[in-house]
């Protein structure tokens, strides 16, 4: 019919279900006006980042061969996570405790950032930082006066790998910590292979980071033996020409009687890798992150 709207010629049904999906349209479009701060969205990943076990001694070990004038000495830092915060433990490779914290996160819409309390083992408030988000890292700051000293950080900055702690007051002497990997290994002695058979000893539920440590056994002739693990993360090239790529290296150390430890051999392999292992025919080695016990099959 002339004249006649579309609409007049739809059934009451149709009306109808046209109107419920506008309803239900609506509905979902003010849902999705639900945007966070992205400061909202760090402090997420920061709270899910900052936990783990983390050693200098790389930057330890390199300073030294670098002949740095102010070398490093090694730090362990443990940061675990407890109820609204974290726990901090700040340490010497001997277990000695430098200094322990608490910290706890929240958002700070006036500095458009994620404020990060620090309090000390009596719960004395240090400096505040603030975290932002850099390229593939997160940093933090403080803007207060301090007094200089580990226990008071200045700067921060966490990756997925590292973790810098730059000390109030020393721009220039960052404690370049990395995170470690908790291996368990064993070893055999002798180091059998090719399917022989013939009797072995062996020594298991050894269990080392990937950050210089070592783990020691005492073998039946009475020699105190070890393994020692480390994640080489290169800061030079060790000749000229060469790019030094980073590796995991696993080694078979022994305490002599005069004290000194004595390196039989090592071998490496990618540093991302979760298992390694070294035969030296008379000591068989082998360290995982994931026992084959437990290890899904592949073919």
């Amino acid at each position: 019919m002339t004249g006649q709207s579309p609409l007049s010629t739809l059934s009451s049904a149709t009306l109808t279900l046209i109107g419920l999906l506008s309803l239900a349209y609506a509905g979902q479009g003010s849902a999705q006006g639900q945007d966070t701060t992205s400061w909202s969205r760090d402090l997420q990943v920061i709270e899910v980042m900052l936990p783990g076990f983390y050693s200098n001694a790389n930057q330890a070990y390199f300073d030294g061969r670098r002949k740095v004038d102010n070398p490093q000495p090694r730090h362990n830092l443990l940061i675990e996570a407890a109820g609204d915060g974290f726990d901090i433990t700040l340490s010497a490779p001997d277990g000695t405790v430098m200094s322990n914290q608490r910290w706890s996160l929240a958002e700070d819409d006036q500095r458009r950032a994620v404020r990060m309390d620090i309090s000390d083992a009596d719960g004395t408030p240090l400096c505040p930082v603030w975290w932002t988000r850099d390229a593939a890292q997160f940093s933090a700051t403080s803007d207060t006066a301090c007094a200089e000293g580990i226990d008071s950080p200045d700067a921060l900055a966490l990756g997925e790998q590292q973790f810098w702690w730059t000390p109030r007051g020393a721009s220039d002497a960052a404690v370049k910590l990395h995170r470690a990997r908790q291996f368990t290994c064993y070893a055999d002695i002798p180091g059998v292979g090719g399917g022989r058979d013939i009797p072995y000893t062996r020594y298991d539920n050894l269990s080392l980071h990937d950050q210089g440590a070592e783990t020691w056994f005492v073998g039946k002739d009475g020699r105190n033996l070890g393994l020692r693990l480390f994640n080489v993360d290169w800061p030079i090239n060790n000749y000229d020409g060469y790019f030094t790529r980073d590796s995991l290296v696993i080694y078979v150390i022994e305490k002599l009687d005069d004290g000194i430890t004595k390196e039989h051999g090592y071998a490496f392999t990618l540093p991302e890798a979760n298992r390694i292992g070294i035969n030296l025919k008379w000591l068989l080695a082998s360290c995982f992150m994931i026992s084959g016990k437990v290890d899904t099959p592949t073919m």
